[in-house]
């Protein structure tokens, strides 16, 4: 194996790794996590491409949730009830394995509950609600309850409006998310490589190549016992068979709202729209269905087109004394396939992927990273 450039102590401390992790974000940190936390014992090694993991895990909105109302009905409607109850119990347990994780640090959970405003033409789905409680009695009981804009004053939603409620939902800062989980990480001694995009792999039975690009220098070779690609919307470039679709999601945030009532999750159009407060500001995002084939890339780029419609819609959905002023606008990288099962397979021929959080990394992490340790136990890996 060629380590040209590398010092003696550089190879044998930093190239040489045991199980390798790519990817720093939620999913990649949860997996190192649960890894770790069952073989005390193990070398685990976060390679991170930025100093501090973007795509979605940082660009996100922050919604602690399960799914709303028409949401579910449209996972029901795709995949059968069975898979969709699957899908919202491993959002739920995820949610609770983070917190119990992270019980001792700071990530800004606020349960304030969520709403979904039922538009007159999804307004079948109410007559559902008694379906949907009882799927998840045993884990979210009384999940979704019928309300009315009028009895909700708070909310500054027209009163006209029917809504949902989700009592359980929560709110997380991301950026306090992150830090802990990361914060965790090192105090059980799983090692971070920032700066490392992974280019390629080679696979063998004992330790694999890992090619990375360092932009300070250039082009190395690692190697590891044990591979895990948790790149969600990026996975095509190391995997190009893969199942899945990248979708851009568009965010804007408010400057602070003198006297802002609101507080909360709001869903709107089977969650293509999402609103919550931030503090005193409002975070709005969403669009990617009025242009889903210019929004299924991976560049960071903000759609003009849509962040107007956002812009323009926010003043008609949160009736406020006057349109707010608009602070930041950012865009994030999903993935989405078919389904929005995740994708968690360990190949004869390549390395384990946990990949396709659909936009709920949040709520799956915990989880996902459970699975992952329970697959290489199984394995005997």
């Amino acid at each position: 194996m060629n380590y040209s450039g590398l010092s003696f102590w550089e190879r044998e401390s930093f190239m040489d790794l045991d199980t390798a992790i790519v990817g720093g974000g939620i999913v990649g940190m949860s997996v190192a996590a649960s890894i770790k936390d069952k073989w005390p014992y193990r070398k685990v090694t976060v390679i991170e491409r930025s100093s501090i993991p973007f795509g979605a895990s940082t660009r996100n909105a922050g919604f602690a949730c399960f799914g709303s109302l028409t949401e579910i009905i449209s996972d029901i409607d795709l995949m059968g009830a069975e898979k969709a109850r699957e899908l919202l119990f491993s959002r739920w347990l995820g949610l609770k394995i983070t917190r119990e994780r992270l019980k001792s640090y700071d990530i800004g959970f606020e349960e304030y509950g969520g709403f979904e405003i039922v538009e007159p033409s999804l307004a079948s789905s109410i007559d559902r609600i008694g379906e949907i409680n009882n799927l998840v009695e045993d884990f979210i009981p009384n999940y979704i309850q019928l309300l009315h804009a009028s009895d909700q004053p708070a909310l500054c939603l027209n009163s006209s409006q029917q809504l949902v409620s989700m009592a359980q939902e929560g709110q997380i800062d991301t950026g306090k998310l992150l830090q802990s989980l990361h914060r965790y990480c090192t105090s059980i001694g799983i090692e971070f490589l920032c700066g490392l995009e992974v280019k390629g792999f080679s696979m063998s039975s004992g330790k694999s190549a890992i090619q990375v690009l360092d932009s300070s220098r250039g082009e190395m070779e690692m190697k590891a016992r044990q591979i895990i690609i948790c790149t969600n919307a990026f996975s095509k470039k190391l995997l190009p068979s893969v199942k899945l679709n990248p979708g851009r999601g568009q965010v804007l945030v408010t400057k602070q709202i003198d006297g802002l009532q609101f507080r909360g999750n709001l869903h709107i159009d089977e969650g293509f729209y999402y609103l919550r407060n931030v503090g005193n500001r409002i975070l709005f995002g969403g669009g990617r269905n009025l242009a889903f084939e210019k929004e299924s890339t991976t560049r960071f780029d903000i759609n003009n087109e849509i962040q107007d419609v956002l812009e323009n819609l926010l003043p008609r959905v949160l009736l406020l004394k006057s349109a707010p002023e608009i602070e930041m606008r950012w865009s994030g990288i999903m993935a989405f396939g078919e389904s929005k099962m995740p994708i968690i397979r360990l190949p004869d021929d390549g390395p384990l992927i946990a990949t396709k959080m659909s936009g709920m990394g949040i709520a799956l992490a915990g989880h996902i990273g459970e699975v992952v340790a329970d697959i290489l136990e199984e394995k005997g890996l």
